[in-house]
């Protein structure tokens, strides 16, 4: 049989009420404890990955400073991973071509290539890595960016037009000039005339400041520009000149193909570059200097370039410079009566010759010995460091009579002369002319352009730079931008 217990009708009814409340307050407890271990964790999360922000974006700036360093001993990496693990970091360089928009290239520019900005990459990470699942900071990104200026390569640099001619000059009877070229005037006239008659060809632009332009009989196969009167032949292109007037009614100005612009605007010709010897200055494009060598007069001062003295001098060079077949230089600045040269002279390197002044008299030629490219320079240097051409005490012109030849394919020759060019009867140049004046350019002139420049100068802009043809290292600049980045 079962039994029921009766309740004890002694006890009171809310018997049990005081464990409820303590079940109650302990819960609370619990979710207190809870809530603050909660919020101690993510504090703690916050807090390291705080830390953890401020170590990557350190460890970044590090990358950055790591690529300006290296930069700055002639080093660019396309990319690179720091071997440290603190701070530790990577980073990769790219380059721009423009000074402005957003356009990048991955790597180092080549040294042909004529960037305008570097920009550094830099990813850094924290040493002590953010924890509660809080990792934000672990990693972060730095872009710097900085001005580039390109490497110069060394070895003499072409610039300049073909013609230069700063006191004027005079083409006549039959001459035939090959003067085109980009960007540029191919004769520049920079404080005098050009004239020309009986049937000359000028194959390029002519720019004529400081004074007129008398083509009669003549045929310009390009633009014109002068500062004066044109008189005219033929022009294919177009003309600007200050004082012709076109013919009552008339639209265009007879001989000229193209427009005809009156008192327009005229390309700019560069200054008079003072050029003077300094042997140091010359160095061919596997950065060797070229070797100097002193001939010795005859007895009236004169200087030949004869086959003797052209061996002596490439004897003279060091044997690893002669291994090679490195230029040469003939000073004959001490030859009172000029440089002189007779017959074919073969030429088995690249020649710089510096003397006070040039005399070339009948059937006098100039070739490679093979079918290697030489380069030939005749220069009368200006020891006058004023702006204008300076014939000075000792120096005269350069003159040709009675048959000058430069090899059409393998050899190309620069003259240089404070004084003037004079030239007769007949002579064929491939290269470039510099000069204070021309005489005469008579009979059957043959002139093809090719480049060839001068140590240190800009013949485009008449700048002169110190060290010659040794080239620069390329450089970066001032930092234009730093700024972080996102990581994604």
């Amino acid at each position: 049989m079962l039994l029921k217990t009766r309740p004890d009708p002694g006890q009171p009814k809310d018997h049990g009420s005081a464990l409820i409340a303590v079940i109650g307050v302990a819960a609370i407890l619990m979710i207190l404890g809870l809530s603050l271990a909660a919020v101690t964790t993510h504090s703690l999360g916050t807090t390291s990955s705080t830390r953890a922000g401020i170590q990557s974006v350190a460890a970044a700036e590090s990358g950055v400073n790591a690529a300006i360093v290296a930069l700055r001993g002639g080093t660019c990496s396309a990319s690179y991973v720091s071997t440290a693990t603190v701070p530790g970091f990577g980073y990769a360089t790219s380059y721009s071509l423009s000074a402005t928009d957003n356009s990048w290239v991955d790597g180092c520019p080549a040294s042909v290539v004529q960037a305008k900005r570097l920009k550094v990459t830099s990813t850094g990470y924290a040493s002590s890595k953010g924890v509660a699942g809080i990792t934000g900071g672990d990693k972060s990104i730095v872009e710097a960016t900085f001005t580039y200026v390109p490497a110069v390569l060394p070895g003499v640099p072409s610039t300049g037009a073909a013609i230069y001619m700063y006191g004027g000059v005079v083409f006549a009877n039959n001459g035939n000039l090959v003067v085109s070229q980009s960007g540029t005037a191919a004769i520049q006239i920079k404080n005098g005339s050009l004239s020309c008659s009986n049937n000359t060809v000028i194959q390029g632009d002519v720019t004529v400041l400081g004074g007129d332009l008398d083509i009669n009989a003549c045929t310009i196969r390009g633009n014109a520009w002068t500062s004066g009167a044109a008189s005219l032949g033929h022009i294919t292109g177009n003309l600007t000149a200050t004082n012709t007037a076109v013919p009552t009614g008339s639209s265009s100005l007879p001989g000229v193909d193209g427009a005809y612009t009156r008192n327009g605007a005229l390309p700019p010709v560069p200054g008079w570059v003072d050029f003077t010897y300094l042997a140091s200055n010359w160095v061919d494009s596997s950065g060797n200097p070229y070797t100097p060598y002193t001939p010795t007069p005859d007895g009236s001062g004169v200087c030949e370039l004869t086959p003797s003295v052209l061996a002596a001098a490439s004897a003279n060079r060091p044997p690893a410079r002669a291994a090679y077949n490195a230029p040469i230089i003939i000073n004959g600045l001490g030859c009172s009566g000029g440089v002189t040269a007779t017959g074919t002279v073969n030429l088995t390197t690249s020649v710089a010759v510096f003397a006070p002044e040039y005399n070339f008299n009948n059937n006098v030629g100039f070739k490679s010995s093979t079918t290697e490219q030489r380069q030939l320079w005749f220069i009368t240097p200006d020891n006058t460091p004023n702006g204008l051409p300076t014939c000075g005490t000792g120096q005269g012109d350069f003159t040709i009579n009675n048959s000058f030849d430069i090899d059409q394919v393998n050899t190309a020759v620069m003259v240089y002369t404070p004084c003037r060019f004079v030239a007769k009867n007949s002579f064929k140049w491939r290269g470039q002319m510099y000069a204070n004046g021309a005489n005469d350019f008579k009979n059957n002139t043959g002139f093809e352009f090719v480049g060839l420049g001068l140590p240190g100068v800009d013949l485009n802009t008449g700048v002169t730079t110190p060290g010659g043809s040794a080239g620069t290292a390329a450089k970066f600049k001032e930092m234009l931008t730093m700024r972080d980045r996102a990581v994604g």
